[in-house]
């Protein structure tokens, strides 16, 4: 049986446009107040201990990136997907992601001492639970995309995320120190299996069929190059981290997490919300339609994304100065790097799900693994130097990324390169003037607290960009206002 197509608007740029608007409202605020709580917490975590729980959370979440096996593509991407199907791959994803965590649990021990982090067992157990439950609400969660129903999974996103940032700071406030992030991290996952669970009809992901050996064989076989880049993604963003304890120890992987944390914020909180949303729209359109909603898209991205991550590393000195204890010294320097993430990984992410849409897996595993090759061979050959190298590294790294899979699209498709670059002209040109700016301006401001120095230069940041929007790239910055309204007014 074929899942009935879900009623809604009949235009897939009206429900595509939809989504982004609840996704980009719901994420955006409550990442918010995420980030609040996250420099609120500072004063209670010692960055030996952060960093041995960020090592404890990586592991486990590696053990389920690893294991993913293209199953949420599969299910996003098959158009005919039937019951049979999604019970096949619900099987096959819990089975392998549960052994996969047991795996990662009995080798606390000896990961811990090649980690430098001895008490890295300690913090397995809640984890392992965690990436248990997330295991489970991802499958019905991915059917609810796979439906375009955005707005529920964005309320259930949003309120977990505030749940684990009030829940750490007030486990925090009692003295629980970094166990605090492991408690609130299991009720993020509970909260989210509650809220995604029941709201998706068992039969749809759950309906027993008799287990045949073709159909897993083809989930296998189409989730292969998927699962390959998803490995080789999800290494990218974490082991990074395990190579800076390796190499400099728990505490300045403490310290190196925080700042990565804060300079991915923007391209989690809003780039990878947009990415989802129109990558769940590329299977529904023809080639045509496809390449052109490509091209518009990364332009579209771009307007959110270049402000935000240019801005942040403009700030970073300041954010430093006004939440960062003595202990965390150099959380500043460190972002100032790696804020340039959130520029080309949204991008990189839209293309990737363009090729995929295409059953053109190969593409995106081949650039992905190169990239994975490129980042922990620079950081072992010229990161394990400084800290600071490694930031360098890893935002260099990401743009060189995205940048060629813009090559194989221009390459496989014919689609210029220029189509591309020539409309972030625009907005890169005005976030180069804001930088400068606030770079320019911070003497004067040096005999004002921190905090008010950092709301003055964020208040400019954005004054200038907002300029250089109506000024410079005036076309795109309207284009993308009035597809924002169309989304919002349509709700």
């Amino acid at each position: 049986m074929t899942e009935p197509p879900t009623p809604g608007p009949t235009s897939l740029t009206a429900r595509t446009i939809r989504g982004v608007a609840w996704t980009m409202s719901t994420s955006l605020g409550s990442r918010v107040v995420g980030l609040v709580g996250t420099l609120l917490l500072v004063p209670f975590l010692v960055p030996a201990e952060y960093g041995e729980v960020t090592a404890a959370q990586i592991v486990t979440v590696t053990a389920f990136g690893v294991t993913s096996l293209g199953v949420g593509v599969y299910l996003l991407s098959n158009r005919e997907l039937t019951r049979a199907q999604a019970f096949h791959a619900t099987c096959w994803f819990l089975a392998t992601g549960i052994a996969a965590q047991g795996i990662v649990w009995a080798l606390s021990s000896p990961l811990g001492a090649w980690l430098d982090a001895p008490h890295l067992g300690r913090y397995m157990p809640l984890f392992v639970l965690s990436a248990v439950l997330d295991r489970i609400t991802f499958l019905p969660e991915r059917m609810l995309t796979r439906a375009l129903r955005f707005r529920w999974v964005s309320l259930a996103r949003a309120a977990s995320e505030l749940t684990y940032t009030a829940l750490s700071l007030i486990l925090a406030t009692l003295g629980f120190g970094a166990m605090s992030i492991v408690w609130a991290y299991l009720a993020r996952a509970v909260l989210r299996f509650a809220a995604i669970v029941p709201a998706v009809p068992w039969r749809a992901w759950l309906e027993p069929h008799r287990l045949r050996a073709d159909t897993l064989r083809e989930i296998i076989r189409s989730g292969v190059g998927v699962s390959l880049t998803q490995v080789a993604g999800f290494l990218m963003r974490r082991w990074d981290n395990l190579l800076v304890s390796r190499f400099f120890g728990p505490a300045v992987m403490g310290t190196y997490n925080y700042a990565y944390g804060l300079a991915d914020t923007p391209a989690v909180a809003i780039g990878e919300q947009m990415s989802d949303v129109v990558g769940a729209s590329f299977p529904h359109a023809e080639d045509a339609r496809r390449q052109a909603a490509l091209v518009r898209a990364c332009t579209m991205i771009s307007v959110v994304m270049f402000p935000l991550a240019f801005g942040l590393g403009a700030v970073a000195d300041t954010v430093e100065q006004a939440f960062f204890v003595k202990q965390w010294a150099g959380v500043g320097t460190m972002l100032a790097f790696l804020a340039i993430l959130s520029a080309p990984r949204p991008m990189a992410q839209i293309v990737q799900a363009y090729f995929f849409a295409s059953q053109r897996r190969r593409v995106v595993a081949w650039v992905e693994w190169l990239s994975l090759g490129a980042l922990l061979g620079a950081i072992a050959i010229m990161g394990r130097s400084s800290v600071l190298w490694t930031c360098g590294v890893v935002g260099v790294v990401f743009t060189l990324r995205t940048l060629a899979l813009l090559g194989a699209v221009k390459r496989l498709d014919g689609i210029p390169l220029r189509r591309f670059l020539v409309p972030l002209l625009g907005p890169l040109v005005t976030c180069v003037a804001m930088v400068a700016a606030i770079v320019a301006v911070r003497p004067a401001l040096d005999d004002l607290h921190p905090v008010v120095r950092l709301v003055i230069e964020i208040g400019l940041g954005a004054a200038i960009y907002l300029t250089g929007a109506r000024l410079i790239f005036r076309p795109v910055a309207s284009e993308f206002l009035g597809l924002i309204r169309s989304g919002i007014s349509r709700q």
